[in-house]
């Protein structure tokens, strides 16, 4: 069969097709390419979108001046009355702003603020009100209507007002309009509060003391020594910290002699854990007594030998027996009820029931003994020979030591030998 498809390799596939073999002529390409006259734009219609644009652009203009130039001219000039006191022509111009721009944040509380330094209490408290609806838990707003309701004798608003905003904004300028509130409503709870805040908020020493005094006065013992106590740490060289520390300590029932005072894992009295027998020697004097007993029981020291001191002629009062273990104070212990923790816990209260919250542990061998450790540690209250309520007993000592339990028992020396 014959290939027509060039299939021959004589007769070669002709690269460029005849003209005549294209099916268009060349006046029918000329045609085809030729674009066809486009009707003139009327000129109107250029004005229409020039008018178009102008009209946008100045309406854009006169919306934003309005929206926000205008406006802030507005509150500028406020803002410049209300410096020079003028709060009539502040309030009017605010009011203008609020008008243009009614989202505009804190508007109402200047207005608020105008009406109040004007006299007109009842309209400032509105406008507060308003503003807090739409600013919720704004501390200065809520300082200034409290105080207005307090000034209007309306307590019941007024103070808790008053406490959000101060504890909003913890200033203690704030805490200060809370506490003569509160004095004046003999809320004493609220006052003591208010006044604490103050001492731990201001910066000037005198400050802080005439809070604390008024803390005193007001029967908040504790409260007046911790500001009592921070006065002094701002002003260490003025002495009237000390005394009206002393004061509070006093009222308490807390001792303010340093030299009956127990620090539990410390010190008790001048001797501290740690100290060398030369020390104790420089702040007591030679003890009257040494013994030399093994240390036995569990401890890691046991097989140790120990040196204890006694001073009791000399201290007759304020007895001590000291132990030293390698030459330094390791334990102290006493049956005088002198020595008291700074908070006034000794030997004359620890069985009171009122103190049980401030002991860790309690144990007690029936018909025997009693022993109470302190919380945190550090110091052991022992007693025998209770009383039928439990509340006192015939024999009582105490050891200072280190941790929640001391030297399990030294040779002649028994932890639980209250009668020796």
């Amino acid at each position: 069969m014959t290939n027509n498809n060039c299939g021959n390799n004589e007769e070669k596939c002709p690269e460029i097709v005849p003209e005549e073999q294209t099916g268009m002529t060349q006046e029918e390409q000329d045609w085809g390419l030729k674009k066809e006259p486009r009707p003139p734009v009327p000129r109107y219609v250029f004005g229409v979108i020039a008018a178009l644009i102008l009209t946008l652009f100045l309406g854009g203009s006169f919306w934003y001046y309005r929206t926000s130039v205008l406006p802030e001219k507005y509150y500028q000039r406020a803002a410049s009355q209300f410096k020079h006191e003028n709060y009539a022509e502040a309030y009017l111009l605010y009011e203008k702003v609020l008008k243009l721009r009614p989202e505009r944040k804190n508007i109402l509380y200047q207005m608020a603020l105008c009406l109040e330094k004007t006299g007109k209490i009842d309209e400032a408290i509105r406008d507060y009100e308003k503003h807090l609806e739409t600013i919720p838990g704004d501390g200065k707003a809520l300082i200034r209507i409290g105080w207005l309701y307090t000034q209007k004798n309306n307590f019941e608003k007024g103070l808790p007002a008053l406490k959000e905003g101060a504890a909003k904004l913890k200033d203690p300028y704030a805490w200060a309009l809370l506490s003569e509130a509160a004095i004046k409503s003999k809320n004493s709870e609220m006052a003591v509060q208010a006044l604490s805040k103050q001492t731990e908020l201001f910066k000037e020493p005198e400050q802080v003391l005439t809070c604390s005094k008024m803390l005193m006065d007001l029967g908040a013992w504790k409260n007046a020594l911790k500001g009592y106590e921070r006065f002094s740490a701002l002003a260490p060289d003025d002495r009237r910290g000390i005394h009206g520390a002393n004061a509070a300590k006093t009222m308490l029932g807390w001792p303010t002699d340093p030299s009956i005072i127990i620090k539990p894992g410390r010190s008790i009295g001048m001797i501290e854990i740690g100290d060398t027998k030369e020390e104790v020697k420089s702040k007591l004097g030679s003890p009257e007594a040494k013994e030399f007993p093994k240390v036995g029981g569990k401890s890691i020291i046991s097989e140790d030998y120990a040196e204890i001191w006694t001073y009791s002629k000399t201290m007759p009062q304020r007895g001590l027996r000291i132990i030293f273990i390698n030459g330094k104070v390791r334990e102290a212990e006493t049956r005088s009820g002198e020595y008291r923790t700074e908070t006034g816990l000794g030997l004359t209260n620890f069985l009171l029931s009122k103190n049980a919250d401030r002991l860790e542990r309690r144990n007690a061998e029936e018909g025997k003994a009693v022993m109470c450790l302190v919380k945190g540690g550090g110091l052991t209250f022992y007693a025998a020979g209770l009383s039928s309520d439990g509340t006192d007993a015939k024999y009582r000592k105490l050891r200072l030591h280190k941790g929640n339990s001391s030297i399990d028992g030294i040779e002649g020396f028994s932890f639980l030998d209250l009668f020796n």
